[in-house]
């Protein structure tokens, strides 16, 4: 054998070590509680035949850390972003924190809701695949207040608005919207009281979700809105009259089906038959939301049509459950929300 050849096999041999070393199980894999430790860090490992599914569980075992569960994380991160997309344009609301943790979440596929969340993965010889999923208690308890904090004093600021206010359909929509800040903003303060058990001391001052509620309930009470229906079909009238009625209690607001209130929601229902090569009904619905003076507030209107083969009279019926559907959860329920959404300022 040459020398190169000597020098080679030589090589060969002290690369060997470092080879198998390479190979070996981390730290986190032989002892979590050594590589992690809890005081520190909040983390789990979990094993899969795949990375996707070891991913998959490292993160429902992490969720569970928190006492919670991936679909409520991801609910509550999906409803934090939609908040902070909502407050765009309003003087009396503005996110820094927020919008980074939104901004973090959506650049993020494996974090599912939580913040400042740290993966490793481990594919040992057997095929397993091990990944490890952690989170840094000081920094995310850190980001984790930001947000509280930044979200107390927004909900405070609507607080004070809606006193303002005082009982009217502004005065619930800010409530309302404070409510949906405030249920965000608990959620974090439960994973920020996991992250550093101190901050249980430090709670919001707004009193949580419910206290936000329960004033929503009292102005919604002394709200009475008046319900006029207009249609040709004394059944179908009262159909729309019932669907409308259900819509607004459902939110807490009294219904007077005599058209007497602080508000008046008069809606026209018009139906058009029309046979072709099938049997055709084209619906209209048209809806005006006024005040004490007479103002329309709101205003909503919908087309639209619906098809039978054989009968006009099912195709009459399709028609008159699409302006029920849409009072109830349709076009008519969607904007109404929406302006509702709208009086905030």
């Amino acid at each position: 054998m040459n020398k190169n050849g000597s020098i080679i096999i030589a090589l060969t041999l002290l690369a060997l070590p470092s080879a198998l070393h390479a190979q070996a199980a981390p730290a986190w894999v032989q002892n979590l509680e050594q590589a992690y430790p809890s005081r520190e860090w909040v983390a789990v490992t979990a094993q899969g035949t795949s990375q996707s599914q070891a991913e998959n569980a490292a993160m429902n075992a992490l969720a569970r850390a928190f006492k919670t569960d991936v679909a409520s994380l991801t609910q509550t991160s999906q409803r934090m972003s939609q908040i902070v997309s909502d407050a765009a344009g309003k003087k009396s609301v503005a996110f820094d924190q927020s919008q980074n943790f939104s901004q973090d979440i959506s650049a993020s596929t494996n974090v599912r809701g939580l913040i400042g969340v740290q993966t490793d993965v481990y594919r040992a010889p057997d095929s397993a695949v091990y990944v490890n999923a952690r989170m840094n208690r000081r920094e995310s308890a850190a980001r984790y207040s930001g947000m509280i904090r930044e979200n107390e004093a927004v909900i405070n600021q609507l607080l004070a608005a809606a006193a303002r206010y005082g009982v009217s359909f502004e005065g619930y929509s800010t409530l309302s919207f404070a409510a949906a800040i405030a249920e965000v903003t608990d959620n974090f303060q439960n994973i920020l009281e996991v992250l550093d058990p101190s901050a249980a001391n430090r709670r919001p001052g707004y009193g949580g979700t419910n206290a936000i509620k329960t004033a929503m309930q009292v102005y919604a009470a002394g709200i009475t809105i008046g319900i006029v229906v207009d249609t040709e079909n004394t059944a179908d009238a009262a159909l729309f009259r019932r669907a409308l009625g259900a819509f607004f209690t459902d939110k807490g607001f009294k219904i007077n089906e005599q058209g007497r209130g602080n508000y008046v929601l008069r809606a026209g229902a018009r139906f058009e038959e029309l046979s072709q090569n099938v049997q055709t009904c084209r619906y209209y619905l048209d809806a005006a939301l006024t005040d004490s003076g007479g103002l329309a507030v709101f205003t909503s209107t919908e087309d639209d049509r619906k098809n039978h083969p054989r009968t006009m009279s099912e195709a009459r019926r399709l028609a008159v459950r699409a302006v029920e559907t849409s009072i109830e959860e349709g076009i008519f329920a969607h904007d109404f929300d929406e302006w509702l959404t709208s009086l905030v300022d």
